[in-house]
């Protein structure tokens, strides 16, 4: 099978496949409704900038993304389809690879979505003076679209390779949303070891590169923000190399 066909076999499963909608459309609610309080309890001396307006997205909507990636791999072995796969396709890395930029390009229009739609509600409910910042023309409002549709790609990317990994959904979904929301968070806020810790942190360095403020403290980096979005890449990387060795070596 070649590259194409792989990627639009991966494309249809997962647009034939309900779950991954509802999920999207629960999270999405999730995010809006985030939004909502935000707009609704911020002032006009403190300001919501759409970075912050977009918190749920960072919080939820990517993390679920995620997870969603990584069952189009451990889903497969559930059921067993893996086997079909891997027989009308037996390029393996070429499989894992269909799926993550299928998994990205999904995630990441979805990510954007969400974005400017969380901007919207805050600004429908926030003070007419906060809202100024909360607009469609606000170079800013684009520009925060975008870094959260590349985080959602990568982070889709490094989903599919735990589940490459992991194999099994209970496993890939621990790892997954404990890493970046329970792990990172007591990690770096250690009073002793946190400063020293946190700024080696990979999604600590995402959040840094998408000015998102949730449960990480400021970090000094020597390599700025552009040097914390490599550095996740990196890490994603990473996964992703390991997931298509283990795929090759291990049997399905």
């Amino acid at each position: 099978m070649s590259a194409l066909s792989a990627l639009d076999a991966e494309r249809i499963k997962l647009s034939t496949t309900r779950s991954p909608l509802w999920s999207v459309v629960g999270v999405a609610v999730l995010s809006l409704g985030l939004a909502a309080m935000q707009g609704m309890t911020v002032n006009h001396y403190t300001g919501l900038p759409p970075s912050k307006a977009a918190l749920g997205v960072a919080v939820f909507g990517v993390p679920v993304l995620m997870v969603l990636s990584s069952m189009t791999m451990t889903g497969e072995y559930r059921s067993g389809l893996i086997r079909t796969t891997l027989l009308a396709t037996p390029n393996r890395t070429q499989v894992l690879t269909a799926k993550a930029v299928v998994c990205a390009a999904f995630s990441s229009v979805c990510a954007v979505i969400m974005v400017l739609a969380s901007v919207l509600v805050a600004r429908m409910v926030a003070d007419p003076v906060v809202g100024t910042q909360l607009s469609m023309a606000n170079p800013a409002t684009w520009r925060v679209a975008g870094g959260f549709a590349l985080y959602a790609a990568l982070a889709a990317v490094l989903g599919v390779a735990v589940g490459a990994l992991v194999r099994f959904a209970a496993g890939a979904v621990a790892v997954l949303l404990l890493w970046p929301l329970v792990a990172e968070p007591l990690l770096g806020n250690m009073p002793n070891t946190g400063p020293k810790i946190g700024p080696w942190l990979p999604f600590a360095n995402m959040f840094s590169f998408l000015h998102v403020e949730w449960l990480f403290p400021t970090y000094f980096t020597t390599w700025g923000e552009l040097g914390s979005l490599f550095y996740f890449m990196v890490w994603v990387a990473v996964a992703f190399v390991a997931a298509a060795v283990v795929l090759n070596r291990r049997d399905a």
